[in-house]
């Protein structure tokens, strides 16, 4: 009895380790492929969201725009605008900040952050685009992106390239 007891007992730990590998397997292969859930995308910028709200704007526009830092996962990163247009911090492509891109049209003839500045005045929301994707030398690919509002004066987003930017 006993022995059937101590076997259950590590056969349950086994398949929990086992499940805590496949998960952290998964986590890895998104991370190295690029390809990154809605589900993915929404966390990270809620995360970046929360930090923006418990740090000076001109700190957390530093961490945003860092090379490598925090708010870089793989193909994931933050980008910060005021309602105007201008970039305020970008992940991707620094060479954006200070930019106004409001008038900017994608392929598709989307104006990406006037709908951006839409949404985000809205609190939040999802947007199908098209992007220049830094992973793949800037190549326009398709992009569901998310955007959140910090304030009045600005808000921040992040998006994936891979096959959950694909419209359905």
């Amino acid at each position: 009895m006993r022995k059937r007891v101590v076997s259950r007992f590590f056969s349950a730990v086994l398949l929990i380790l086992a499940m805590l590998i496949s998960v952290g397997a998964a986590e890895v292969r998104a991370e190295s492929s690029g390809e990154w859930t809605t589900g993915d995308v929404k966390a990270f910028v809620e995360k970046a969201a929360e930090y923006a709200r418990s740090h000076s704007k001109d700190e957390s526009l530093k961490v945003f725009s860092a090379k490598d830092g925090m708010f870089q996962q793989g193909g994931l990163y933050i980008f910060a605008y005021d309602f105007s247009g201008n970039v305020i911090a970008h992940g991707g492509d620094q060479s954006l900040i200070g930019k106004n891109l409001m008038g900017m049209k994608d392929p598709n003839g989307v104006e990406v952050i006037k709908e951006l500045v839409r949404l985000a005045n809205e609190g939040r929301g999802w947007l199908y685009y098209t992007w220049p994707n830094p992973e793949h030398a800037a190549r326009q690919e398709p992009k569901l992106g998310y955007v959140e509002k910090i304030d009045n004066g600005w808000f921040i987003g992040s998006g994936t390239y891979g096959p959950a930017a694909v419209k359905q």
